[in-house]
């Protein structure tokens, strides 16, 4: 099994060393670009010496794909979009994550992930979808409207939970 890392493994100080057990450990080269910007760097380091791997995934279109059916694409960065990509390239493969729009992807591809603990031990319990519905007449839409604008009232389009 391998293990994808997301910026909040170096955020949170959770992991500061390599679990034993997986196939290898890797971040993508845009994670290492976030850490590299902040004082987890150093832990980036240590564990690059330690045997972590920057590795990218080949294309971020089936990514995208998946994160479009959610409804989850506008919100995840390219960042988030290419951790979810390795993982699907990987397949055997868990995640560590607290970004609940990276984790309603990863579900709804059934790709285990585990919180990394910057925000606590919390995960999203089930598959999110979303719908945008204009806040004035109530009216939904399955596409997000240009300039975020209702058609018919032109009071703001929200994005909201399908229940």
């Amino acid at each position: 099994m391998y293990l994808i890392l997301d910026s909040s493994a170096f955020l949170s100080g959770k992991y500061n060393s390599i679990p034993p057990g997986f196939t290898g450990v890797y971040i993508t080269y845009l994670v290492k670009q976030e850490v590299d910007k902040g004082a987890p760097s150093r832990i980036l380091e240590n564990l690059l010496m330690a045997g972590l791997e920057i590795k990218d995934p080949v294309t971020m279109d089936t990514a995208i794909e998946r994160a479009d059916r959610t409804g989850d694409t506008d919100k995840l960065s390219r960042t988030d979009l290419s951790i979810i990509a390795l993982a699907l390239e990987l397949k055997d493969v868990k995640v560590v994550t607290d970004d609940f729009r990276i984790q309603n992807v990863l579900k709804s591809c059934d790709i285990d992930f585990e919180p990394a603990g910057e925000l606590g031990e919390k995960t999203i319990k089930g598959v999110w979808s979303w719908t945008n519905r204009c806040k004035g007449c109530g009216r939904y839409f399955d596409q997000q409207q240009k300039n975020d604008e209702c058609p018919i009232c032109g009071s703001q389009v929200r994005k909201y939970k399908r229940k």
